[in-house]
């Protein structure tokens, strides 16, 4: 994608996946997806902004059906439309190896995912958090040591730590403590997700504009989770889901309906006319 050319008033357009595209059984309405699809034509590229790999994202382009750039990791990593490396953020391996040994060490009930450019690595595959999650992402997760499978990389992308929620609550809290340049926000309630300090999806935003030479003024964001905020902060015309907690709604322009009424739909049909 070279350039970005338009009748439209607004350029591109940024979704979160997971409570803001797609809907509770986890599809794209077929309205959104003719909608999106005709964006494109029109020369508006829809791009996907989430916490998951590169794998967990193309499977729901697919499902769409669009070819587009993605920030994958929350930010830390964004592909162009043809699977290439545009920018890359990761956090160095001796700081994720101190990290995943305070978190087995003080909250061993805590699942630890582990992720790194196209790879997804944990202590036990077999545990029903890791199960639940490759159902969702249609992606295997591998068994192994950080130490190991990412020592070329020296660095990883993400954690992504599950649990009950209050053992979530208190990891966010003591990661905050112990580490205060990490990138740490709740994507869900049983749900932390861990990068590198620089990294944030308004970054990864960002970086896309002014590579294709767009203000912030001329996109649009949707999300509905605290990992959304400064995404939707930073994107004048932003979009909350109205399943979204109070106070992502709160750092929104405007919400929409949820998703499991079209909100993103919605929006789209009221700013592309």
């Amino acid at each position: 994608m070279k350039a970005v050319r338009t009748f439209h008033k607004y350029k591109m357009v940024f979704s979160d996946i997971d409570g803001t595209l797609l809907n509770s059984s986890h599809h794209v309405p077929e309205p959104t997806r003719r909608k999106i699809l005709e964006l494109e034509r029109e020369g508006v590229p829809f791009v996907l902004v989430s916490a998951r790999m590169p794998e967990g994202m193309t499977t729901i382009q697919a499902m769409i059906g669009c070819r587009a750039p993605m920030v994958c990791y929350s930010g830390a990593l964004v592909r162009d439309e043809d699977g290439k490396t545009m920018y890359s953020c990761q956090m160095d391996l001796d700081l994720a190896v101190r990290i995943k040994d305070l978190i087995g060490k003080e909250f061993p009930e805590i699942c630890c995912n582990t992720y790194g450019g196209s790879r997804w690595v944990v202590d036990d595959d077999s545990r029903p958090w890791v199960r639940k999650e490759e159902e969702i992402t249609g992606l295997k997760a591998m068994n192994g040591d950080i130490r190991e499978v990412f020592a070329a990389d020296r660095g990883v992308h993400k954690f992504l730590l599950m649990g009950q929620e209050k053992a979530v609550q208190g990891l966010e809290k003591r990661l905050k403590e112990h580490f205060p340049d990490l990138s740490v926000a709740s994507s869900s309630p049983v749900y932390l997700e861990v990068m590198d300090g620089r990294v944030s999806k308004s970054k990864g935003v960002g970086f896309l504009c002014s590579h294709y030479g767009i203000g912030l003024d001329q996109v649009i964001a949707f999300g509905d989770g605290c990992n959304d905020m400064d995404m939707l902060r930073a994107v004048k015309n932003s979009y909350a889901m109205a399943n979204a907690p109070l106070v992502v709604r709160r750092s929104a322009a405007h919400v929409t309906l949820d998703n499991d009424h079209q909100g993103l739909l919605a929006a789209l049909e009221e700013n592309f006319k």
